[in-house]
């Protein structure tokens, strides 16, 4: 008896690399999927802008004896080194009792203070009188 063998056709792939081209192709069509949710973020409620105000209309208002240097750097005018001199300098004479007080700050001129005195207050519950008063 005679066992006919078929030509061994090397061109198509057999079952074992079908398999992995099934998983890779489903792999990389999965991290694709995911991708893009991601980048369009379709998880999150879809947003509208409300409001017509500029950044330049919100105002912040820091306070001088509680905010860490790295808050106070957002200020007009104040840079690292000023932001953590001023934390040093509460840190050794203590919290400063109204707004010119900053001038005993080295590296505080009178322009900086002038600059950043609307964004800084001196305690977080001070009423309007006290704020009158730290001007």
């Amino acid at each position: 008896m005679q066992i006919s063998q078929k030509p061994s056709n090397s061109s198509s792939p057999t079952r074992k690399q079908l398999i992995i081209i099934f998983f890779l192709a489903t792999t990389l069509f999965v991290g694709t999927i995911i991708k893009v949710g991601m980048d369009h973020h379709w998880w999150l409620p879809e947003t509208e802008i409300v409001s017509t105000l500029k950044p330049e209309d919100i105002k912040i208002k820091l306070d001088v004896n509680n905010a860490p240097w790295y808050e106070l750097v957002l200020l007009p005018k104040l840079g690292e080194v000023k932001a953590k001199a001023i934390v040093a300098y509460r840190e050794k004479h203590g919290s400063f009792r109204n707004i010119d007080e900053l001038s005993r700050v080295k590296g505080i001129s009178t322009s900086v203070l002038e600059s950043i005195r609307d964004h800084v207050n001196i305690g977080g519950n001070s009423s309007p009188e006290e704020k009158d008063l730290t001007r």
